[in-house]
């Protein structure tokens, strides 16, 4: 076998090794350097090693076209160098987002594979030796890849949430860390996975949309999640307003709905019956006085300009004595974020909203003197509402193990996720709370030295 036949199949057999290798990339995560540097830090650096698949691929096809004047040969081989190298310019420069790079990625295998095929055949009548290779790689990676009806849930990995996002006028004070957990649809290997590990869960379930789709709405509710934590956060220690509802934002017309053609989405709901509506309360408030089938006089925001409506109503079908106008609504807020808080973006935080509680936590204690922490490494999950209450999260089973690997005094855990989360460890403090304020006087009252508790 020559020079350029190793380097290929190297890349595929490196390509395998790294895929197993991603799929248990939560092992290591009780590794720690100092005591800022977690392993998902390092694993945004890692991410240059899957350039190293392409560029094997890429010296072979070199190999290739130095030592080989046949033109069809120097076609596939140019073939090759040029997917080669757009998979490892995607690699580098846009290392984030890896689906950018896997279209590519699979058409440099396939030459690859394309390319040994016809070397074979040059030799040899049936190509065996490549064929048997092709579909040994083939069968491996549907094993590893193919996607099934299920939904797996496995432990994940804890971030540094004082990495993760910093406020421009605050200083680090304590240790708080946030935790991920993996769901995604599981691979055939997964099963084999679950024997060999603890907590993997699965599921049936339709996710209703692409997984394309699914990745950019996570990637949105963490994005929202980040601007509600700032928002909540700066209001606790006194900077800005935190979030306000201005009205109702139609998101959705159901179908057959009285008010179609009447209301538009993207209209904002600001009164109803002359009633004043800044939150969806409020608008629940007035349709449980308002006749079913009764037209009310509604007035709406739109591009800008108010606009004054008369829409039809219909009965609500969870509860037949109160009128509906079949529309989907959620409030329009405002975030007052003084400062802008610089995040860090992690390769594999892609989305969600569960780190938001954390978050805030996370920038009171930058923002208050001495931290609010009192001395202990906290971690914690959940959501974070307007009104600073804690919201409830999943794979509380897997949070509650990935954090028990680590050295965190305490995890503070949603108040409706407390049993779950005492499934998935039983030796670690456990704390389930329903507000911010619950987690500050938790801490507050339970100093872990006499010092911390003494700062001022």
């Amino acid at each position: 076998m020559s020079l350029w036949q190793r380097l290929y199949y190297a890349g595929m057999v490196l390509t395998l090794l790294l895929a197993v290798l991603g799929e248990l990339i939560w092992l290591p995560d009780p590794m720690r350097i100092g005591t800022s540097i977690y392993w998902i830090d390092l694993i945004d650096l890692l991410i240059y090693v899957l350039a190293l698949v392409p560029c094997l691929w890429l010296a072979a096809a070199l190999l290739q076209l130095a030592s080989n004047k046949r033109t069809w040969v120097r076609i596939r081989c140019l073939a090759i160098a040029i997917a080669a190298l757009a998979s490892i310019a995607i690699l580098l420069t846009i290392p984030k987002r890896i689906e950018y790079s896997a279209t590519v990625f699979v058409l440099t295998l396939l030459l690859v594979f394309v390319d040994l095929i016809f070397h074979e055949r040059s030799y040899r009548k049936l190509p065996i030796q490549s064929i048997v290779g092709f579909i040994a790689t083939l069968c491996l990676l549907v094993v590893l890849f193919w996607p099934t009806k299920y939904l797996v849930t496995y432990p994940g990995l804890t971030l540094n949430m004082n990495r993760y996002a910093q406020a421009p006028s605050g200083h680090t004070h304590g240790e708080i860390s946030g935790v991920l957990v993996f769901e995604r649809p599981a691979f055939p290997i997964d099963w084999l996975y679950a024997k060999l590990f603890p907590k993997y869960s699965f599921e049936v379930e339709d996710l209703g949309m692409s997984l394309g789709e699914y990745n950019e709405e996570v990637r949105i509710m963490k994005a929202d999640a980040n601007t509600a934590g700032s928002a909540v956060a700066f209001q606790k220690v006194g900077m800005g307003k935190g979030i306000t509802s201005h009205g109702v934002r139609v998101t959705a017309i159901v179908k057959d709905s009285p008010a179609l053609n009447v209301l538009q989405p993207s209209d904002v709901i600001v009164q109803v019956s002359g009633k004043a509506v800044t939150m969806i309360q409020e608008l629940t408030d007035v349709m449980k006085t308002t006749k079913p089938g009764a037209s009310v006089s509604v007035t709406v925001l739109r591009g800008g300009q108010t606009t004054a409506l008369s829409v039809n109503t219909r009965a609500n079908p969870d509860d037949p004595s109160r009128a509906a106008f079949g529309i989907q609504v959620a409030n329009e807020l405002e975030y007052d974020v003084p400062e802008t808080v610089n995040y860090h973006n992690y390769l594999l935080h892609e989305g969600g909203p569960s780190h938001g509680a954390m978050l805030a936590l996370t920038l009171i204690d930058q923002l208050t003197p001495c931290g609010v922490t009192y001395g202990h490494h906290v971690a914690g999950t959940g959501t974070i509402e307007p009104d600073g209450s804690i919201g409830p999260v999943g794979g509380l089973e897997q949070k509650a193990y990935t954090v028990s690997r680590t050295d965190a005094d305490v995890f503070f855990v949603p108040a409706s996720n407390e049993s779950e989360a005492r499934k998935g460890a039983d030796n670690l403090l456990i704390v389930p709370v329903q507000t911010l304020d619950d987690v500050l006087n938790w801490l507050k009252s339970h100093p872990k030295t006499a010092s911390s508790a003494s700062c001022s």
